[in-house]
């Protein structure tokens, strides 16, 4: 089976033009700090429970820990910080993919936590947060009395 096509002498042209415009773009919006499609950069988490306490692992290279801030509110954890560009390099830039800039996570705990015991560390690029169970959301074991 033979599939005709009409000749459209501008077509693979316009495909270029279209390819070329959409690099531009990407490269553009990773130096403001966006994906391609314009959301802000967001750095990935790990979330782990227990009985005891809720664990967070953010992975945030090459940022020290005091450009982020950790808020907890009521039953809210909010993470903020901004990721800065290498701003003394003389270098020309050839490529950029890391995406820099502000960031803002918050997250709904959906339980208690002792905030006054919230502690945090940070190493080799990954903050490490540990949120401790309130005392009334710990399950614990009821014994049964004897009649």
């Amino acid at each position: 089976m033979t599939v005709i096509s009409r000749f459209g002498p501008f077509r693979d042209l316009t495909l270029l033009q279209d390819r070329i415009n959409r690099l531009f773009e990407d490269n553009i919006a990773r130096q403001e700090g966006r994906t391609t499609t314009g959301e802000v950069w967001m750095p990935m988490i790990d979330i782990t429970e227990d009985d005891n306490e809720i664990v967070l692992w953010v992975d945030l290279p090459g940022m020290s820990q005091n450009e982020v801030e950790i808020t907890v509110s009521g039953d809210q954890l909010t993470l903020k910080g901004e990721r800065k560009g290498d701003q003394e390099n003389t270098r020309k830039l050839l490529r950029r993919e890391r995406i820099m800039g502000p960031f803002s996570r918050t997250f709904e705990l959906n339980l208690p936590v002792e905030v006054d015991k919230v502690t945090a560390s940070y190493k080799n690029g990954v903050l490490e947060i540990h949120l401790p169970k309130s005392a009334e959301t710990k399950p614990r074991k009821i014994t049964i009395n004897p009649e």
